[in-house]
Order: structure tokens, then C-alpha cells, then sequence
């Protein structure tokens, strides 16, 4: 654990962009070191911004993060020495980059109040190792605090009364639960290959591999996808593993509906994108994702009836965006974006 900014490496950009009015998706493009933006309503892109520490090398722009009161967000780049860019969404103006002192970095988790971002060290080749997360100061962009906790940490996802940090950690098949009060581990769910199936991975060899989480409007609960086992697994703030449902291949990010009756997960491994009740576990609906290879990010719209899909591509093909009306299924456009697309977010427009 390191405290106060040592270590920190931050940079002040004064540098000013265009204004891009309206609500926007916010897509990363790893191969490419950019940030797309996409305007909702017809999937155009309307601004490409560079996050490109490393000119001529490839540094991915990994996982993307939009604050609670949708004023700023934040992108993390993966590799090199891995940073988090900080963005006012008034104009997307780029205003500070941090350094933060780990070999790799995951999906960014921002504090209700705004004020913290969690940064989970989604270091693969540790092969098992030890990892964790930096702890960063909003507004600043100091690195108040390292944590350790687990072998390649994926996400970290504060619940929305702000109580807890679910972070999945899919070299040990592990989620843990933490006190979001002082980040301490309260509890340490390993994943068998069923509820309350013995378990018995070996750090760096996982058999069911959680790679993300939702939380439950209620905060009573968290879901977390299990890519390798192909499911979905319920687990509440007692640390107790209540359900656990099969999906189509792969499951990859997962989104919440907002009454919090349905889960809305891409099957990178069979090109769909999967309804689940939330409740039951249950596949409800598959939606077939034309033709577009990897289906692997996802948000909804803030009424949550528009699913949009981030496909990653593959090193043949690039990445695209496609947007889903969840009533009926409808794929209602497809844009063509990037290569290596996983990251995606919902910035809101002004006076959203």
C-alpha cells in the first residue's frame, strides 16, 4: 500500500476540442490508441481523439468511464506504463494523465460521488501473480493508495448506494467484495464449477474465469460473468453465491436493465447477445449480432431500452458498434469502428 502521489507522474493539458454536442458513445479502439465518439441516434462517428502515449507503438486504450454527473471521464491505457486520461465531456477536452505504477490496467471504477476511480491491474502476464489496483483522487489525478488483491483484477464497480467495490479476478477465479469505506477486503467468494462446488483453481489456471460485474439497482446484489464456464453467477454482500445460469459462449461485459429485471450480456463466442432474467438466471432472448466478430462490450441507453454493442474484431477485421432495440431484437444500425473495440460508455449531452 502506497500512500500519498509518490510515484506520480502527471501531466496538465491545456489544450482545447471541438465541442461535439448530444449524448455520445464513448468507444476504445486498442489497436488504433483511440477513443471513438459515436453519436447514439445513428451510430455516425462524429470524433476521433488520440490516446497514443507511445507513438509507433501499440498501447490500448482499454476500459472507459463516464463520471456520475456525466461531467468528466476517464479512459485507461493497458500497455507501456499504463496510464488513466481524465476528460472534461464539455468539448471532451483532454485535462490531465496520471502515470499509475502498474504492469497493466482494467475497467476503471468511479465512486457515486465522483470522487475516486478505482484502477484494477489487468496484468496477464503475471501468469498468477499477485496484483491489484490504484487508487486515484478525481479531481487531481493523485495516486492515493495501491491495494493488493488478486492475480489480474478485471474491473472494479462500486454498488450504487456506494457501500461496496466488487472487483472479478479471472486468473483465480475469485470476486471480492470490499468495503468501499476504507477498500479492505470483506469478502472473498471463490467460484466453483457450480454453487458450492469445492473450490480448487490454482492462480493462473481458472476453470470458470470471472471477467465482469453489474450491480443491482438495489446494491443488494452483484452479477459477474464466468467467460470460460459460459454463465452467469448471482452473489450477494454477505458473500454467499445464490444462483448461477448458463449462457450462450463466452459471456463477456454485462449491463443491467434500469428496474433491474433483466441482464443484457454479449456471447463473444457465438456472435449473440443474450437476455437473461435477473432473477432466475435464465436465458430469455438471443439476438443474433450479424456478422460481426467478438461482441464483447456493452451499455444501455438511459431508459434502457437500446442495447449498444461493442465487437472487438479481429486481426483481420475491424472492430464495429452496433445498436440493439431490446423489445423486439431489432439491430437498428451498424457502424464499422476500430480494431480491438472492447471499451463503450454513455457520455450525456449537455443538460442531460
Amino acid at each position: 500500500m502506497i500512500a500519498g502521489a509518490a510515484g506520480l507522474a502527471l501531466t496538465l493539458l491545456a489544450g482545447c476540442g471541438a465541442s461535439d454536442e448530444g449524448p455520445r458513445l464513448l468507444v476504445t479502439s486498442g489497436f488504433t490508441d483511440e477513443v471513438l465518439l459515436l453519436d447514439p441516434a445513428d451510430g455516425t462517428i462524429t470524433r476521433r481523439i488520440a490516446v497514443d502515449p507511445r507513438p509507433g507503438e501499440r498501447d490500448e486504450p482499454h476500459g472507459v468511464a463516464v463520471s456520475p454527473d456525466g461531467r468528466h471521464w476517464w479512459v485507461t491505457v493497458a500497455h507501456g506504463d499504463p496510464t488513466l486520461h481524465l476528460f472534461e465531456s464539455g468539448g471532451d477536452r483532454r485535462v490531465g494523465t496520471v502515470t499509475l505504477g502498474l504492469p497493466g490496467a482494467g475497467r476503471p471504477g468511479i465512486s457515486p460521488d465522483g470522487g475516486t476511480v478505482i484502477v484494477p491491474d489487468y496484468w496477464l502476464g503475471g501468469t498468477g501473480a499477485m496484483s491489484g489496483a490504484a487508487v486515484v483522487r478525481a479531481d487531481d489525478l493523485a495516486v492515493v493508495e495501491r491495494l493488493e488483491l488478486c492475480p489480474a483484477p478485471h474491473q472494479a464497480a462500486y454498488s450504487p448506494d456506494g457501500r461496496w467495490v466488487a472487483v472479478p479476478c479471472p486468473l483465480s477465479d475469485e470476486v471480492l467484495l470490499l468495503d468501499a469505506a476504507d477498500l479492505s477486503v470483506r469478502h472473498r467468494v471463490g467460484l466453483g464449477l457450480a454453487p458450492g462446488a469445492p473450490f480448487a483453481t490454482e492462480p493462473g489456471n481458472p476453470l470458470v474465469r470471472p471477467m465482469n460485474v453489474a450491480w443491482a439497482p438495489t446494491s443488494d446484489r452483484v452479477w459477474v460473468t464466468l467467460m470460460r464456464q459460459g454463465a452467469v453467477s448471482a452473489i450477494d454482500t454477505t458473500g454467499v453465491e445464490l444462483a448461477r445460469g448458463a449462457t450462450p459462449r463466452q459471456p463477456t461485459q454485462i449491463a443491467v436493465t434500469p428496474d433491474g429485471s433483466r441482464l443484457i450480456v454479449p456471447a463473444r463466442g457465438d456472435f449473440l447477445l443474450a437476455v437473461l432474467d435477473a432473477e432466475t438466471l435464465e436465458t430469455v432472448d438471443r439476438i443474433v449480432l450479424a456478422d460481426d466478430p467478438h461482441p464483447h462490450g456493452v451499455v444501455l441507453s438511459p431508459d434502457g431500452a437500446t442495447a449498444f454493442i461493442a465487437h472487438e474484431g479481429t486481426t483481420r477485421s475491424s472492430g464495429a458498434v452496433t445498436a440493439v432495440r431490446l423489445a423486439d431484437g431489432q439491430v437498428l444500425w451498424r457502424t464499422a469502428a476500430g480494431v480491438f473495440t472492447l471499451g463503450i460508455a454513455w457520455r450525456p449531452g449537455p443538460g442531460d
